[in-house]
């Protein structure tokens, strides 16, 4: 399982530093843009030019290293967490599906990391939290 769990930090680390550097500073092939007048677009429309996507870039970056530096993992996961949840929203709501698999498997590897690193998540997980004083 320790290999498993390396190999699965390592994938979705370079996954996300690879794409949140991509969007930060384009270095890939350009995708084809979404038809003109579809929901796709018109996202893109506004989150483009407003800057937004370099925050979403910068999220994406700065969670992969989190995740690949290792001791540093949770707080990275928990940065690409809602990062991965806007993607699977946008392939699933917008696009009917369409180009969700990078998306599907990235959440898996989330999902796994997250259940081998369950122990520094458990104050998350309660009902009797109080605050510290």
């Amino acid at each position: 399982m320790k290999y498993l769990y390396l190999i699965c930090r390592i994938l979705l680390g370079l996954l996300f530093v690879v794409f949140g550097a991509n969007i930060l500073h384009p270095f890939l092939p350009a995708m084809a843009p979404p038809p003109a007048g579809t929901p796709p677009a018109q996202l893109m429309g506004v989150l483009v030019p407003s800057g937004w996507m370099h925050l979403i870039g910068a999220f994406q970056f700065l969670g992969g290293l989190l995740v690949l530096i290792g001791g540093t993992a949770p707080l990275g996961l928990c940065f690409l967490a809602p990062v991965l949840v806007n993607i699977l929203t946008f392939h699933l709501l917008l696009t009917g599906g369409k180009g969700i698999g990078i998306g599907l498997f990235a959440t898996v590897l989330e999902l796994i990391l997250i259940y081998a690193y369950r122990a520094h998540f458990a104050g998350i997980f309660t009902y009797k939290a109080t605050p510290t004083l």
